[in-house]
């Protein structure tokens, strides 16, 4: 995996704080979502309104940067307009030129105990610490890298979040053969960050048998 280089990373601690004096301009979009300002700066999100070099095209976005204890390593940007992005043909996801594939929520990995949970994407894995349920995030079961296997291994128990949908199921069952995950399963056309939305926390807690 390739290293960040000192200006990437001046660079992306700059955007970070940047993008974050505008959280704000997604307040709307992420209290549908159940997520209240007070856990979006804790996260550093934020929205662009003046981009950074190499990330022009990308105004009016939520910043969501990929923390750890020395500083964010990535970052990835979601339209939060209120449209069908795939009937506008807008990417629903804007990623960094010749970004690296990184886990989101590292932090978090601390502050579990002998158990963590694991999400398909960023707003889900955010969602679950929400819950007080400790979880990262991968983008896609197709980015899984193979030394993330060292990650998770010791921890006596790993729950995939399974996704109501026929991705979520193929997610869950990449993570399953991996690293001998528990699915935890969602109705069809449900996830972590829409059972949030809709039933709160609880709803997820009951979901985790520890």
């Amino acid at each position: 995996m390739p290293m960040l280089s000192k200006s990437q990373r001046v660079l992306l601690e700059r955007a970070t704080l940047q993008y974050a004096t505008h959280v704000d301009l997604a307040e709307e979009y992420l209290a549908g979502r159940g997520i209240d300002l007070e856990a979006a700066r804790s996260s550093a999100l934020g929205v662009v309104v003046d981009p950074v070099p190499g990330h022009e095209g990308r105004q009016g976005r939520l910043a969501i940067p990929y923390l750890t204890n020395a500083g964010p390593v990535n970052m990835t940007f979601r339209c939060i307009r209120d449209h069908s992005c795939k009937e506008h043909k807008c990417p629903k996801y804007m990623k960094l030129a010749g970004e690296q594939t990184n886990l989101y929520g590292v932090q978090y990995l601390d502050e579990a105990g002998d158990w963590i949970a694991v999400a398909e994407g960023e707003l889900d894995a955010l969602s679950s610490n929400l819950a007080g349920i400790p979880c990262v995030g991968i983008p896609g079961a197709e980015n899984w890298k193979d030394h993330w296997t060292n990650v998770f291994e010791d921890f006596t128990r790993v729950y995939v979040w399974q996704d109501g949908d026929a991705a979520g199921e193929k997610f869950s069952k990449k993570l399953m053969t991996e690293i001998g995950a528990i699915r935890v399963p969602f109705p069809a056309g449900e996830d972590v960050n829409s059972t949030l939305a809709k039933q709160g926390v609880h709803a997820l807690r009951k979901m985790i048998r520890k």
